[in-house]
């Protein structure tokens, strides 16, 4: 009857269990759902995050301009952008093209002689500094002309001795867009008077405007303040020309004057509205600022300085320059260091472009920014400087920065020409150990991903639902005490039903236990009486045993009662 009701108690505790286990599923079945909601939660906001890595900047509708563009000279990185690829006439920062090609293909020494073609070719009132035919000047003196004053006439003049006729400029000016890679740039004009097929882009201004800053010349001329021209055959008197940028000199404006300035032209037509182009350095960094299609000061703020002013605070504000050699030097070493003398000599003609540079959002170090190492194939060795390869620095899916990997060539006995295909084999062994490094890193990255995806996740949830998780929590806790009452009443009815039921520990095992113990002595001693028997033969053949005098000891009388006989014995023995 117990060992029933025992049975019955076991089915009771069961059924509670699955009863349990059938509520907690159905909780854990909506958390589920509540957890995949929540998981893309989480994941949108991770992707708003990675967006928040890059700054925001000033908000576009507070800009007056319908397009702006902030890069980095150095790196070419885009630090801001509104419509940067939004076609718009140029007006006069064409004259950055006019002045880079000018300086790339002649001397600044060289004579400008003027044409009729190019003192007359030009609109009534447009910008002049009244050159006359036949007027001498040097390629210096036009350039300060066009980048100061924005003198039309002396664009063509300029155009003409560079190319022989201002439609051959034109062309060469094309080229160059052609080879920046810029697909929404046609130039029509080497002054940037109004024409329809004239127009570019924010963003292929900046790019125009970056490669025209690295030259020197023109970096000096584009940040002078105010010129003074020397005489010419024409003109018998010294002529002062003034830098029309109000940022760099603000003779109508001087409130729009900017400290940290460089360089800039500026453009205006009817159809082009204001267009500006800006330069400015501060910490080592310099940024180039394009706008177009803007207000200008007489219509009041904001405008095209308001604009460009707000946008470089921001560029100097939000980002940091670093310079590859100086902060991650032990990094860069890493890249020559495996193939002997080639590479890690002291005086290894191997190194990176001394110009080397990347740009990151202030609190960013550097160590954030991944490295990709391409190296050349079938690279050919020749004297001088020759670019072998190329280190491309990334973070947060943009291009940071970039450097070449130069080998110099000075001395013939350091790599002969025999050593040519050496140094290819050994950059194409650098190449396939860098692939097979960046794909290491890239499971060790995925899975990293993934594991710190799946606690982060968990952790979220746990934030968000902790009257869930603490149920779970506590299923989980009484799940662990059923089943610890369920195997303690599983012992104890085992017990119970060999107790009852004669098994070896029951009161009849024991009994019975005890009786055959007994007739096992009994056994044991019938069996030694009859051996006992059975040697009695050997009785009669045994010799007797001798009985020897026990010795007595020493104690012997301490050993004896204390009795009068004893006494009395000892006495008259003594």
């Amino acid at each position: 009857m117990k060992g029933t009701k025992i049975k019955m108690n076991f089915k009771r505790t069961i059924s509670s269990l699955l009863i349990g286990v059938l509520l907690f599923s159905g909780i854990s079945g909506t958390s589920c759902k509540a957890s995949i909601a929540d998981s893309n939660i989480i994941s949108e906001a991770k992707n708003t995050k990675n967006a928040s890595v890059w700054p925001a900047g000033p908000n576009p509708q507070n800009l007056s301009c319908g397009s702006a563009i902030v890069m980095e000279v150095s790196t070419g990185l885009v630090l801001y952008k509104k419509n940067i690829h939004k076609q718009h006439y140029p007006a006069s920062i064409t004259k950055i093209m006019t002045s880079l090609l000018a300086l790339e293909n002649a001397s600044l020494s060289d004579t400008i002689t003027f044409s009729s073609d190019a003192v007359y070719g030009i609109e009534p009132g447009s910008s002049t500094v009244f050159s006359e035919v036949g007027e001498k000047m040097s390629l210096e003196q036009c350039l300060y002309a066009i980048m100061l004053e924005s003198a039309n006439e002396v664009c063509l003049a300029v155009g003409e001795h560079v190319a022989g006729t201002s439609s051959a400029f034109v062309d060469m000016m094309n080229d160059k867009v052609a080879e920046l890679g810029l697909k929404n740039t046609h130039f029509n004009n080497p002054n940037g008077l109004p024409d329809p097929d004239h127009y570019t882009t924010a963003y292929d201004m900046a790019v125009i405007a970056r490669e025209a800053i690295k030259n020197s010349s023109f970096k000096k001329i584009s940040g002078t303040r105010s010129y003074t021209c020397e005489k010419t055959n024409k003109h018998k008197v010294l002529r002062y020309w003034r830098n029309h940028h109000q940022m760099i000199n603000g003779y109508d404006w001087p409130k729009y004057e900017y400290k940290y300035i460089i360089g800039g032209k500026t453009g205006y037509t009817q159809v082009a509205r204001s267009t500006l182009v800006t330069y400015a350095e501060k910490d080592g960094m310099q940024l180039v600022c394009v706008i177009m299609y803007s207000n200008s000061p007489k219509q009041g703020e904001p405008n095209e300085y308001t604009d460009t002013t707000s946008l470089l605070n921001f560029g100097f504000e939000k980002y940091k320059k670093y310079n590859i050699n100086d902060e991650i030097s032990e990094s860069n070493s890493r890249l020559f260091d495996n193939y002997g003398s080639y590479f890690n000599s002291k005086e290894s003609p191997i190194h990176l472009s001394s110009e080397s540079s990347v740009v990151l959002p202030k609190g960013v170090p550097i160590t954030k920014a991944k490295q990709k190492i391409t190296y050349y194939d079938n690279v050919k060795i020749e004297e001088g400087e020759n670019t072998i390869g190329k280190v491309t620095y990334s973070f947060a899916g943009k291009t940071v920065g970039s450097t070449d990997i130069i080998y110099t060539k000075s001395q013939p006995n350091y790599l002969d020409e025999a050593s040519r295909q050496i140094v290819n084999s050994k950059i194409q062994d650098l190449n396939e150990t860098s692939k097979k490094n960046e794909n290491t890193h890239k499971f060790l990255t995925n899975i990293k991903a993934k594991i710190s995806g799946f606690f982060g996740t968990v952790s979220d949830f746990i934030k968000n639902n902790i009257i869930i998780t603490i149920c779970v929590i506590g299923a989980i806790l009484l799940l662990l005490i059923i089943l610890f009452i369920i195997k303690r009443n599983a012992g104890r009815s085992n017990r119970i039903y060999s107790n009852r039921h004669g098994g070896y520990r029951s009161r009849g095992g024991k009994r019975n236990h005890a009786r055959r113990q007994r007739a096992a002595r009994k056994n044991r001693s019938s069996s030694k009486s009859a051996r006992r028997n059975h040697s009695k033969h050997y009785a009669g053949n045994r010799p007797a045993p001798q009985k020897t005098a026990k010795r007595r000891s020493t104690d012997y009388s301490k050993r004896r009662k204390n009795t009068k006989e004893s006494f009395g014995k000892n006495y008259f023995d003594f």
